[in-house]
């Protein structure tokens, strides 16, 4: 097994190489899917009755009296893009049902997730005679409890894990309280909108669209009644009337509406303000009704979306300074970190490193706020309930987490998540076939994008790596052949691919696969979630720039052998070291005492070193480096050599020369041999071609 091993175990859905124009019949039988046209196609009839929500008719009853008495409403809602989609398609709704209605959202760097005490009181400040919770508020008993005592009826619309008794709300809009509600996962906006169609009594086709985004984006179960509500929004996005919308359209530059899109362009952009602390620019972009509003707005949420993705890559380089993969789960921690970009930083690391990760930012009053991922469906909200004794607060669910914590507790913390973590093995990769990159249609690709089925893994074996090359600092980009056929393959925010890999070598990939467009041609492009090299390698390191770039990765390889200044040490010699270890990789590293060796080994330096001692009779070491201005891993085998020769007397540091009783051969010395043996190996090894030291490496592996 070569160094580079894949961090997961994978797992075929399928047996054997499947052919082309069996992909797509295999990519719908692996997600239960038995007709894609009824699947892509489903619409209202699957969307339940809103009313199986057991609270629904004392919420609904509760809204209509505060629009008859024009009572104030506030809608309360979460920072991310379903909160944010969530809040806009009730105050939309409310707006059309003739209510008084506005909307807040919490400050995320002040009070963090959901409804605090500090917004309860600006809530009764605000004269509110009813807020309703989108996104949050299932856990906020002592919240919902203050509002009571102010007079203040609340009604809870959410979809998170619930913690202990639920609070004593006006009405609960939870599919876990609904047992007659027949599908449980939708996501928050999924039921903001169950709301807001029971109070109009209407489908409100228009707002559909957010709907949609909501639930793409907060990456619920695409099933059922959420995959009726994606399909019916993107049939409105296409001809939606939100000027918002339209905005981020236009400056997205959408190849195709569809899941992926959504995805990865739009939902981003959205969730961007909320990290950095002005969700209220994206909830003001998807509910406002002036031109003038949207063209400003629209300005403020590419520019948000910019500083964010800069934000995040300084905080993930300063979190992986941070990281002790000794641990079994990572805890990184700094005053520096943008609490706004940790979650996305926690999710990298996690993925990377292939544990469990808690990135927390430590604010002024010395409290951290966290954010935390699973890796292998590890249960991380069950790691917080038995480290509760820790926290301050904690909540979401299995896979994603957020908390607070007093940073006096956090190497406690640290300690605590070591002792619970179970996670040992190796994880499991879903794959959902084995194929040929040779083989692969841009029919098929089209059709798989169509879809959206960009969650799609294939296992593409025995490519040979043509040119590997580093994009944009982050990045990893493979051009590969499969027989005649070449394509690139990209490792999004990975770099040790690059330095772990060489031209020539042949790796196993898993990944996704999507259409490459350049100059009116089409071609596959791999996207690169996983890969093994199963032969030995030797990796080409010797450029110092690229040496001391590569540290982070050198630092987590087993069974390698690294020939840099440590080896010269040593004495150079690989060949015991090769055949002892039998290392699946070597290193070719930078050495700043190879090009001394090769510079001053040599006769002519011999000499002149000698000609010093005569000439001074009596000379320390420390004075021969003076005069001669040669480094000390030079003069001592140098001396070694007069020594043996019977040249020279070494004596408490001082040397003495000797008056030879005939002429000395330099051959006879054993570490003269040993020196120029060194220096014939360190030109060979710092100069001779790539091809050429891996056959000479393999040759002395396998003797």
């Amino acid at each position: 097994m070569g160094l580079l091993k894949a961090k997961y175990n994978w797992e075929l859905k399928v047996p054997g190489i499947i052919p082309d124009k069996k992909i797509f019949e295999h990519i719908l039988k692996n997600r239960d899917i038995d007709d894609a046209d009824h699947f892509f196609n489903m619409g209202k009839e699957m969307l339940a009755d809103p009313f199986l929500f057991i609270d629904m008719h004392k919420a609904v009853n509760r809204i209509h009296k505060a629009i008859s008495a024009c009572e104030k409403i506030m809608i309360f809602g979460d920072y991310d893009c379903d909160g944010i989609s969530a809040i806009a398609v009730l105050y939309r709704a409310l707006k059309k049902a003739g209510a008084t209605v506005e909307y807040s959202l919490p400050d995320r760097f002040n009070d963090g997730y959901g409804l605090s005490l500090r917004a309860v009181d600006d809530i009764i400040n605000q004269r509110v005679k009813l807020l309703i919770t989108v996104d949050n508020g299932i856990t906020s008993n002592e919240e919902v409890a203050k509002l009571n005592a102010a007079g203040i009826d609340t009604i809870i619309t959410d979809h998170h894990e619930t913690i202990g008794d639920p609070p004593p709300a006006l009405a609960i809009l939870h599919t876990k309280f609904s047992p007659n509600y027949p599908f449980k996962e939708l996501a928050g906006v999924g039921i903001s909108y169950k709301l807001a169609t029971a109070v109009l009594e209407d489908d409100l086709d228009e707002l559909l669209d957010l709907v949609m985004i909501g639930t793409v984006a907060d990456l619920v179960l695409l099933q059922d009644e959420n995959q009726a509500l994606v399909n019916l929004g993107l049939a409105q996005l296409k001809k939606t009337t939100n000027l918002g919308l339209k905005k981020l359209l236009l400056y997205s530059h959408l190849d195709q509406i569809n899941v992926t899109a959504i995805a990865f362009k739009i939902a981003p952009k959205i969730n961007s303000s909320g990290r950095l602390g002005k969700a209220k620019d994206a909830v003001d972009l998807l509910i406002s009704e002036s031109d003038e509003e949207v063209n400003r707005l629209i300005l403020d949420i590419e520019a948000n979306h910019v500083i964010r993705k800069e934000l995040t890559d300084e905080a993930y380089r300063e979190c992986e300074k941070m990281v002790d993969i000794d641990n079994n789960v990572l805890v990184l921690s700094s005053p520096t970190l943008h609490e706004g970009v940790i979650g996305i930083c926690a999710q990298k690391i996690a993925e990377k490193y292939q544990k469990s990760t808690c990135v927390i930012y430590i604010g002024d009053d010395q409290i951290g706020k966290g954010s935390m991922r699973s890796f292998a469906s590890e249960d991380i909200l069950s790691l917080l309930n038995q480290s509760s004794d820790l926290l301050i607060r904690y909540g979401g669910h299995s896979q994603a987490c957020g908390l607070a914590i007093a940073t006096s507790n956090i190497p406690a913390l640290q300690k605590r998540f070591n002792a619970l973590s179970a996670v040992k093995k190796q994880p499991l990769l879903k794959v959902d076939m084995q194929v040929f990159a040779k083989d692969i249609s841009i029919a098929t690709i089209k059709q798989l994008e169509k879809f959206s089925f960009f969650t799609a893994r294939f296992l593409f074996s025995e490519m040979v790596i043509i040119k590997k090359m580093i994009m944009t600092d982050k990045h990893t980009k493979l051009i590969l052949a499969d027989g005649e056929l070449t394509m690139e393959a990209i490792a999004f925010n990975n770099c040790e691919y690059y330095y772990r890999l060489e031209e020539g070598d042949t790796i196993n990939i898993v990944g996704g696969i999507s259409l490459n467009t350049w100059r009116n041609s089409e071609t596959m492009q791999i996207m690169i979630e996983d890969l093994a090299c199963d032969h030995f390698q030797v990796l080409d390191l010797r450029n110092q720039d690229r040496y001391l770039q590569a540290q982070p990765c050198l630092k987590r390889m087993e069974n390698a052998i690294i020939i840099d200044d440590d080896l010269i040490d040593a004495g150079f010699d690989v060949s015991p070291i090769l055949k002892h270890k039998q290392p699946s990789t070597i290193v070719l590293g930078y050495s700043a005492k190879a090009q001394i060796i090769n510079q001053f080994f040599n006769k002519e330096v011999i000499g002149s070193i000698y000609r010093q001692i005569e000439k001074r009779s009596r000379v320390s070491i420390a004075e021969l480096e003076l005069v001669t201005r040669l480094p000390l891993l030079v003069i001592e085998p140098i001396i070694n050599i007069f020594i043996e020769l019977k040249l020279i007397n070494l004596i408490d540091g001082i040397i003495e020369a000797i008056l030879p009783v005939s002429k000395q051969n330099l051959a006879d010395s054993i570490t003269y041999n040993r020196m120029m043996e060194a220096r014939r190996l360190v030109d060979f090894i710092t100069n001779e071609s790539l091809p050429t030291l891996k056959q000479y490496f393999s040759n002395i592996r396998e003797a």
